[in-house]
């Protein structure tokens, strides 16, 4: 048997390919895992922004059982923090959860803010390492509402 280099070569070519492809493989699986981990499919809304509550809810749809932490803030400020697992029929009979348990209500002390327009802002609450949380907005939207003399 001869030492064929084109042999050689295209052995080489392969393997390298191989290596590649794998390498591919491995940042497209670390990449998506990251994603879904940083990037969660929660699901929610504000429905009502008003001085006396704000309302709405908060939903996994990997979690559908259970029920999610949200945080209230009004002009950036922390206001207060509750469980969404409030009744609302409306969320199964529309396909946005599978049960009902998935309102929040947070009834306003209008004594605490001053006159004028209030930006509202509720996220959702999720759990991270260790003692971490991250905050998920629930909306894109910014919600407000004005408060008058």
């Amino acid at each position: 048997m001869q030492n064929d280099p084109s042999i050689a070569t295209k052995l080489l070519q392969a393997i390298i390919a191989k290596a590649g492809l794998e390498f591919l493989l491995i940042i497209g699986a670390v990449s998506l895992a990251a994603y879904s981990h940083l990037n969660p499919p929660i699901r929610g809304a504000i429905d009502v922004a008003g001085p006396q509550h704000i309302a709405g809810w908060a939903y996994d749809p990997r979690e559908p059982n259970a029920n999610l932490e949200v945080q209230l803030f009004i002009d950036g400020r922390f206001v207060a923090t509750r469980m969404a697992d409030e009744p609302r029929e409306d969320l199964v009979t529309a396909g946005a959860a599978e049960n009902a348990q998935h309102g929040f209500n947070f009834a306003l002390e209008t004594p605490g803010l001053t006159l004028g327009k209030h930006l509202v802002n509720v996220y959702a609450v999720r759990p991270g390492g260790a003692r971490n949380k991250s905050l998920l907005s629930l909306t894109k939207k910014t919600y407000e509402f004005e408060i008058k003399p």
